[in-house]
């Protein structure tokens, strides 16, 4: 896995408000209960640039079975239910976020099923189950390049890509 700083690589910026982001931490927290993995679209707005995080839709809320394995599954009709809540909504997703048992890093099933498969899509790992207190810099960040290949970002990189507000 290569892992490229901040300043060198362009990624999209993140933006989030702090209480959504911290409430998106306990929902994922609590869901996976240190024992499973948990994730959810972050919702927004975007641009080539920056993506601004308004609200979150868990993923068991498109797909009841979605955290009933080892690991996060979603069928078609689970995107189905996203678009059309999107649209409704009139948002758009900005990034995927789900946690891992041990630390940031993307699985190979990540890496070869990214959640949305567009270059630029964001992808977001929290390490621990998001158990404890996750720091930004604790966080694995991976901007999709298309064909299966991404550029990742970790520790401090990870702290200057994503802004809490």
């Amino acid at each position: 896995m290569n892992f490229f700083k901040a300043g060198t690589m362009s990624a999209p910026l993140l933006e989030a408000p702090a209480q959504v982001w911290a409430d998106l931490f306990a929902h994922l927290r609590t869901q996976g209960a240190g024992v499973r993995e948990s994730g959810a679209f972050l919702l927004g707005h975007k641009s080539e640039s920056r993506r601004v995080m308004t609200r979150f839709l868990p993923y068991e809320q498109l797909q009841a079975d979605a955290l009933h394995n080892d690991y996060v599954t979603l069928s078609a009709a689970s995107f189905s239910k996203l678009w059309e809540f999107c649209r409704s909504e009139g948002v758009a997703v900005v990034a995927d976020v789900h946690t891992h048992r041990f630390g940031p890093g993307q699985s190979r099933s990540d890496r070869a099923n990214p959640m949305i498969a567009i270059k630029g899509h964001v992808a977001l790992i929290v390490p621990q189950f998001a158990q404890g207190n996750v720091c930004l810099q604790d966080l694995g960040l991976y901007v999709y390049q298309g064909e299966h290949r991404w550029i990742a970002f970790s520790g401090s990189d990870v702290s200057q890509l994503v802004r809490l507000s």
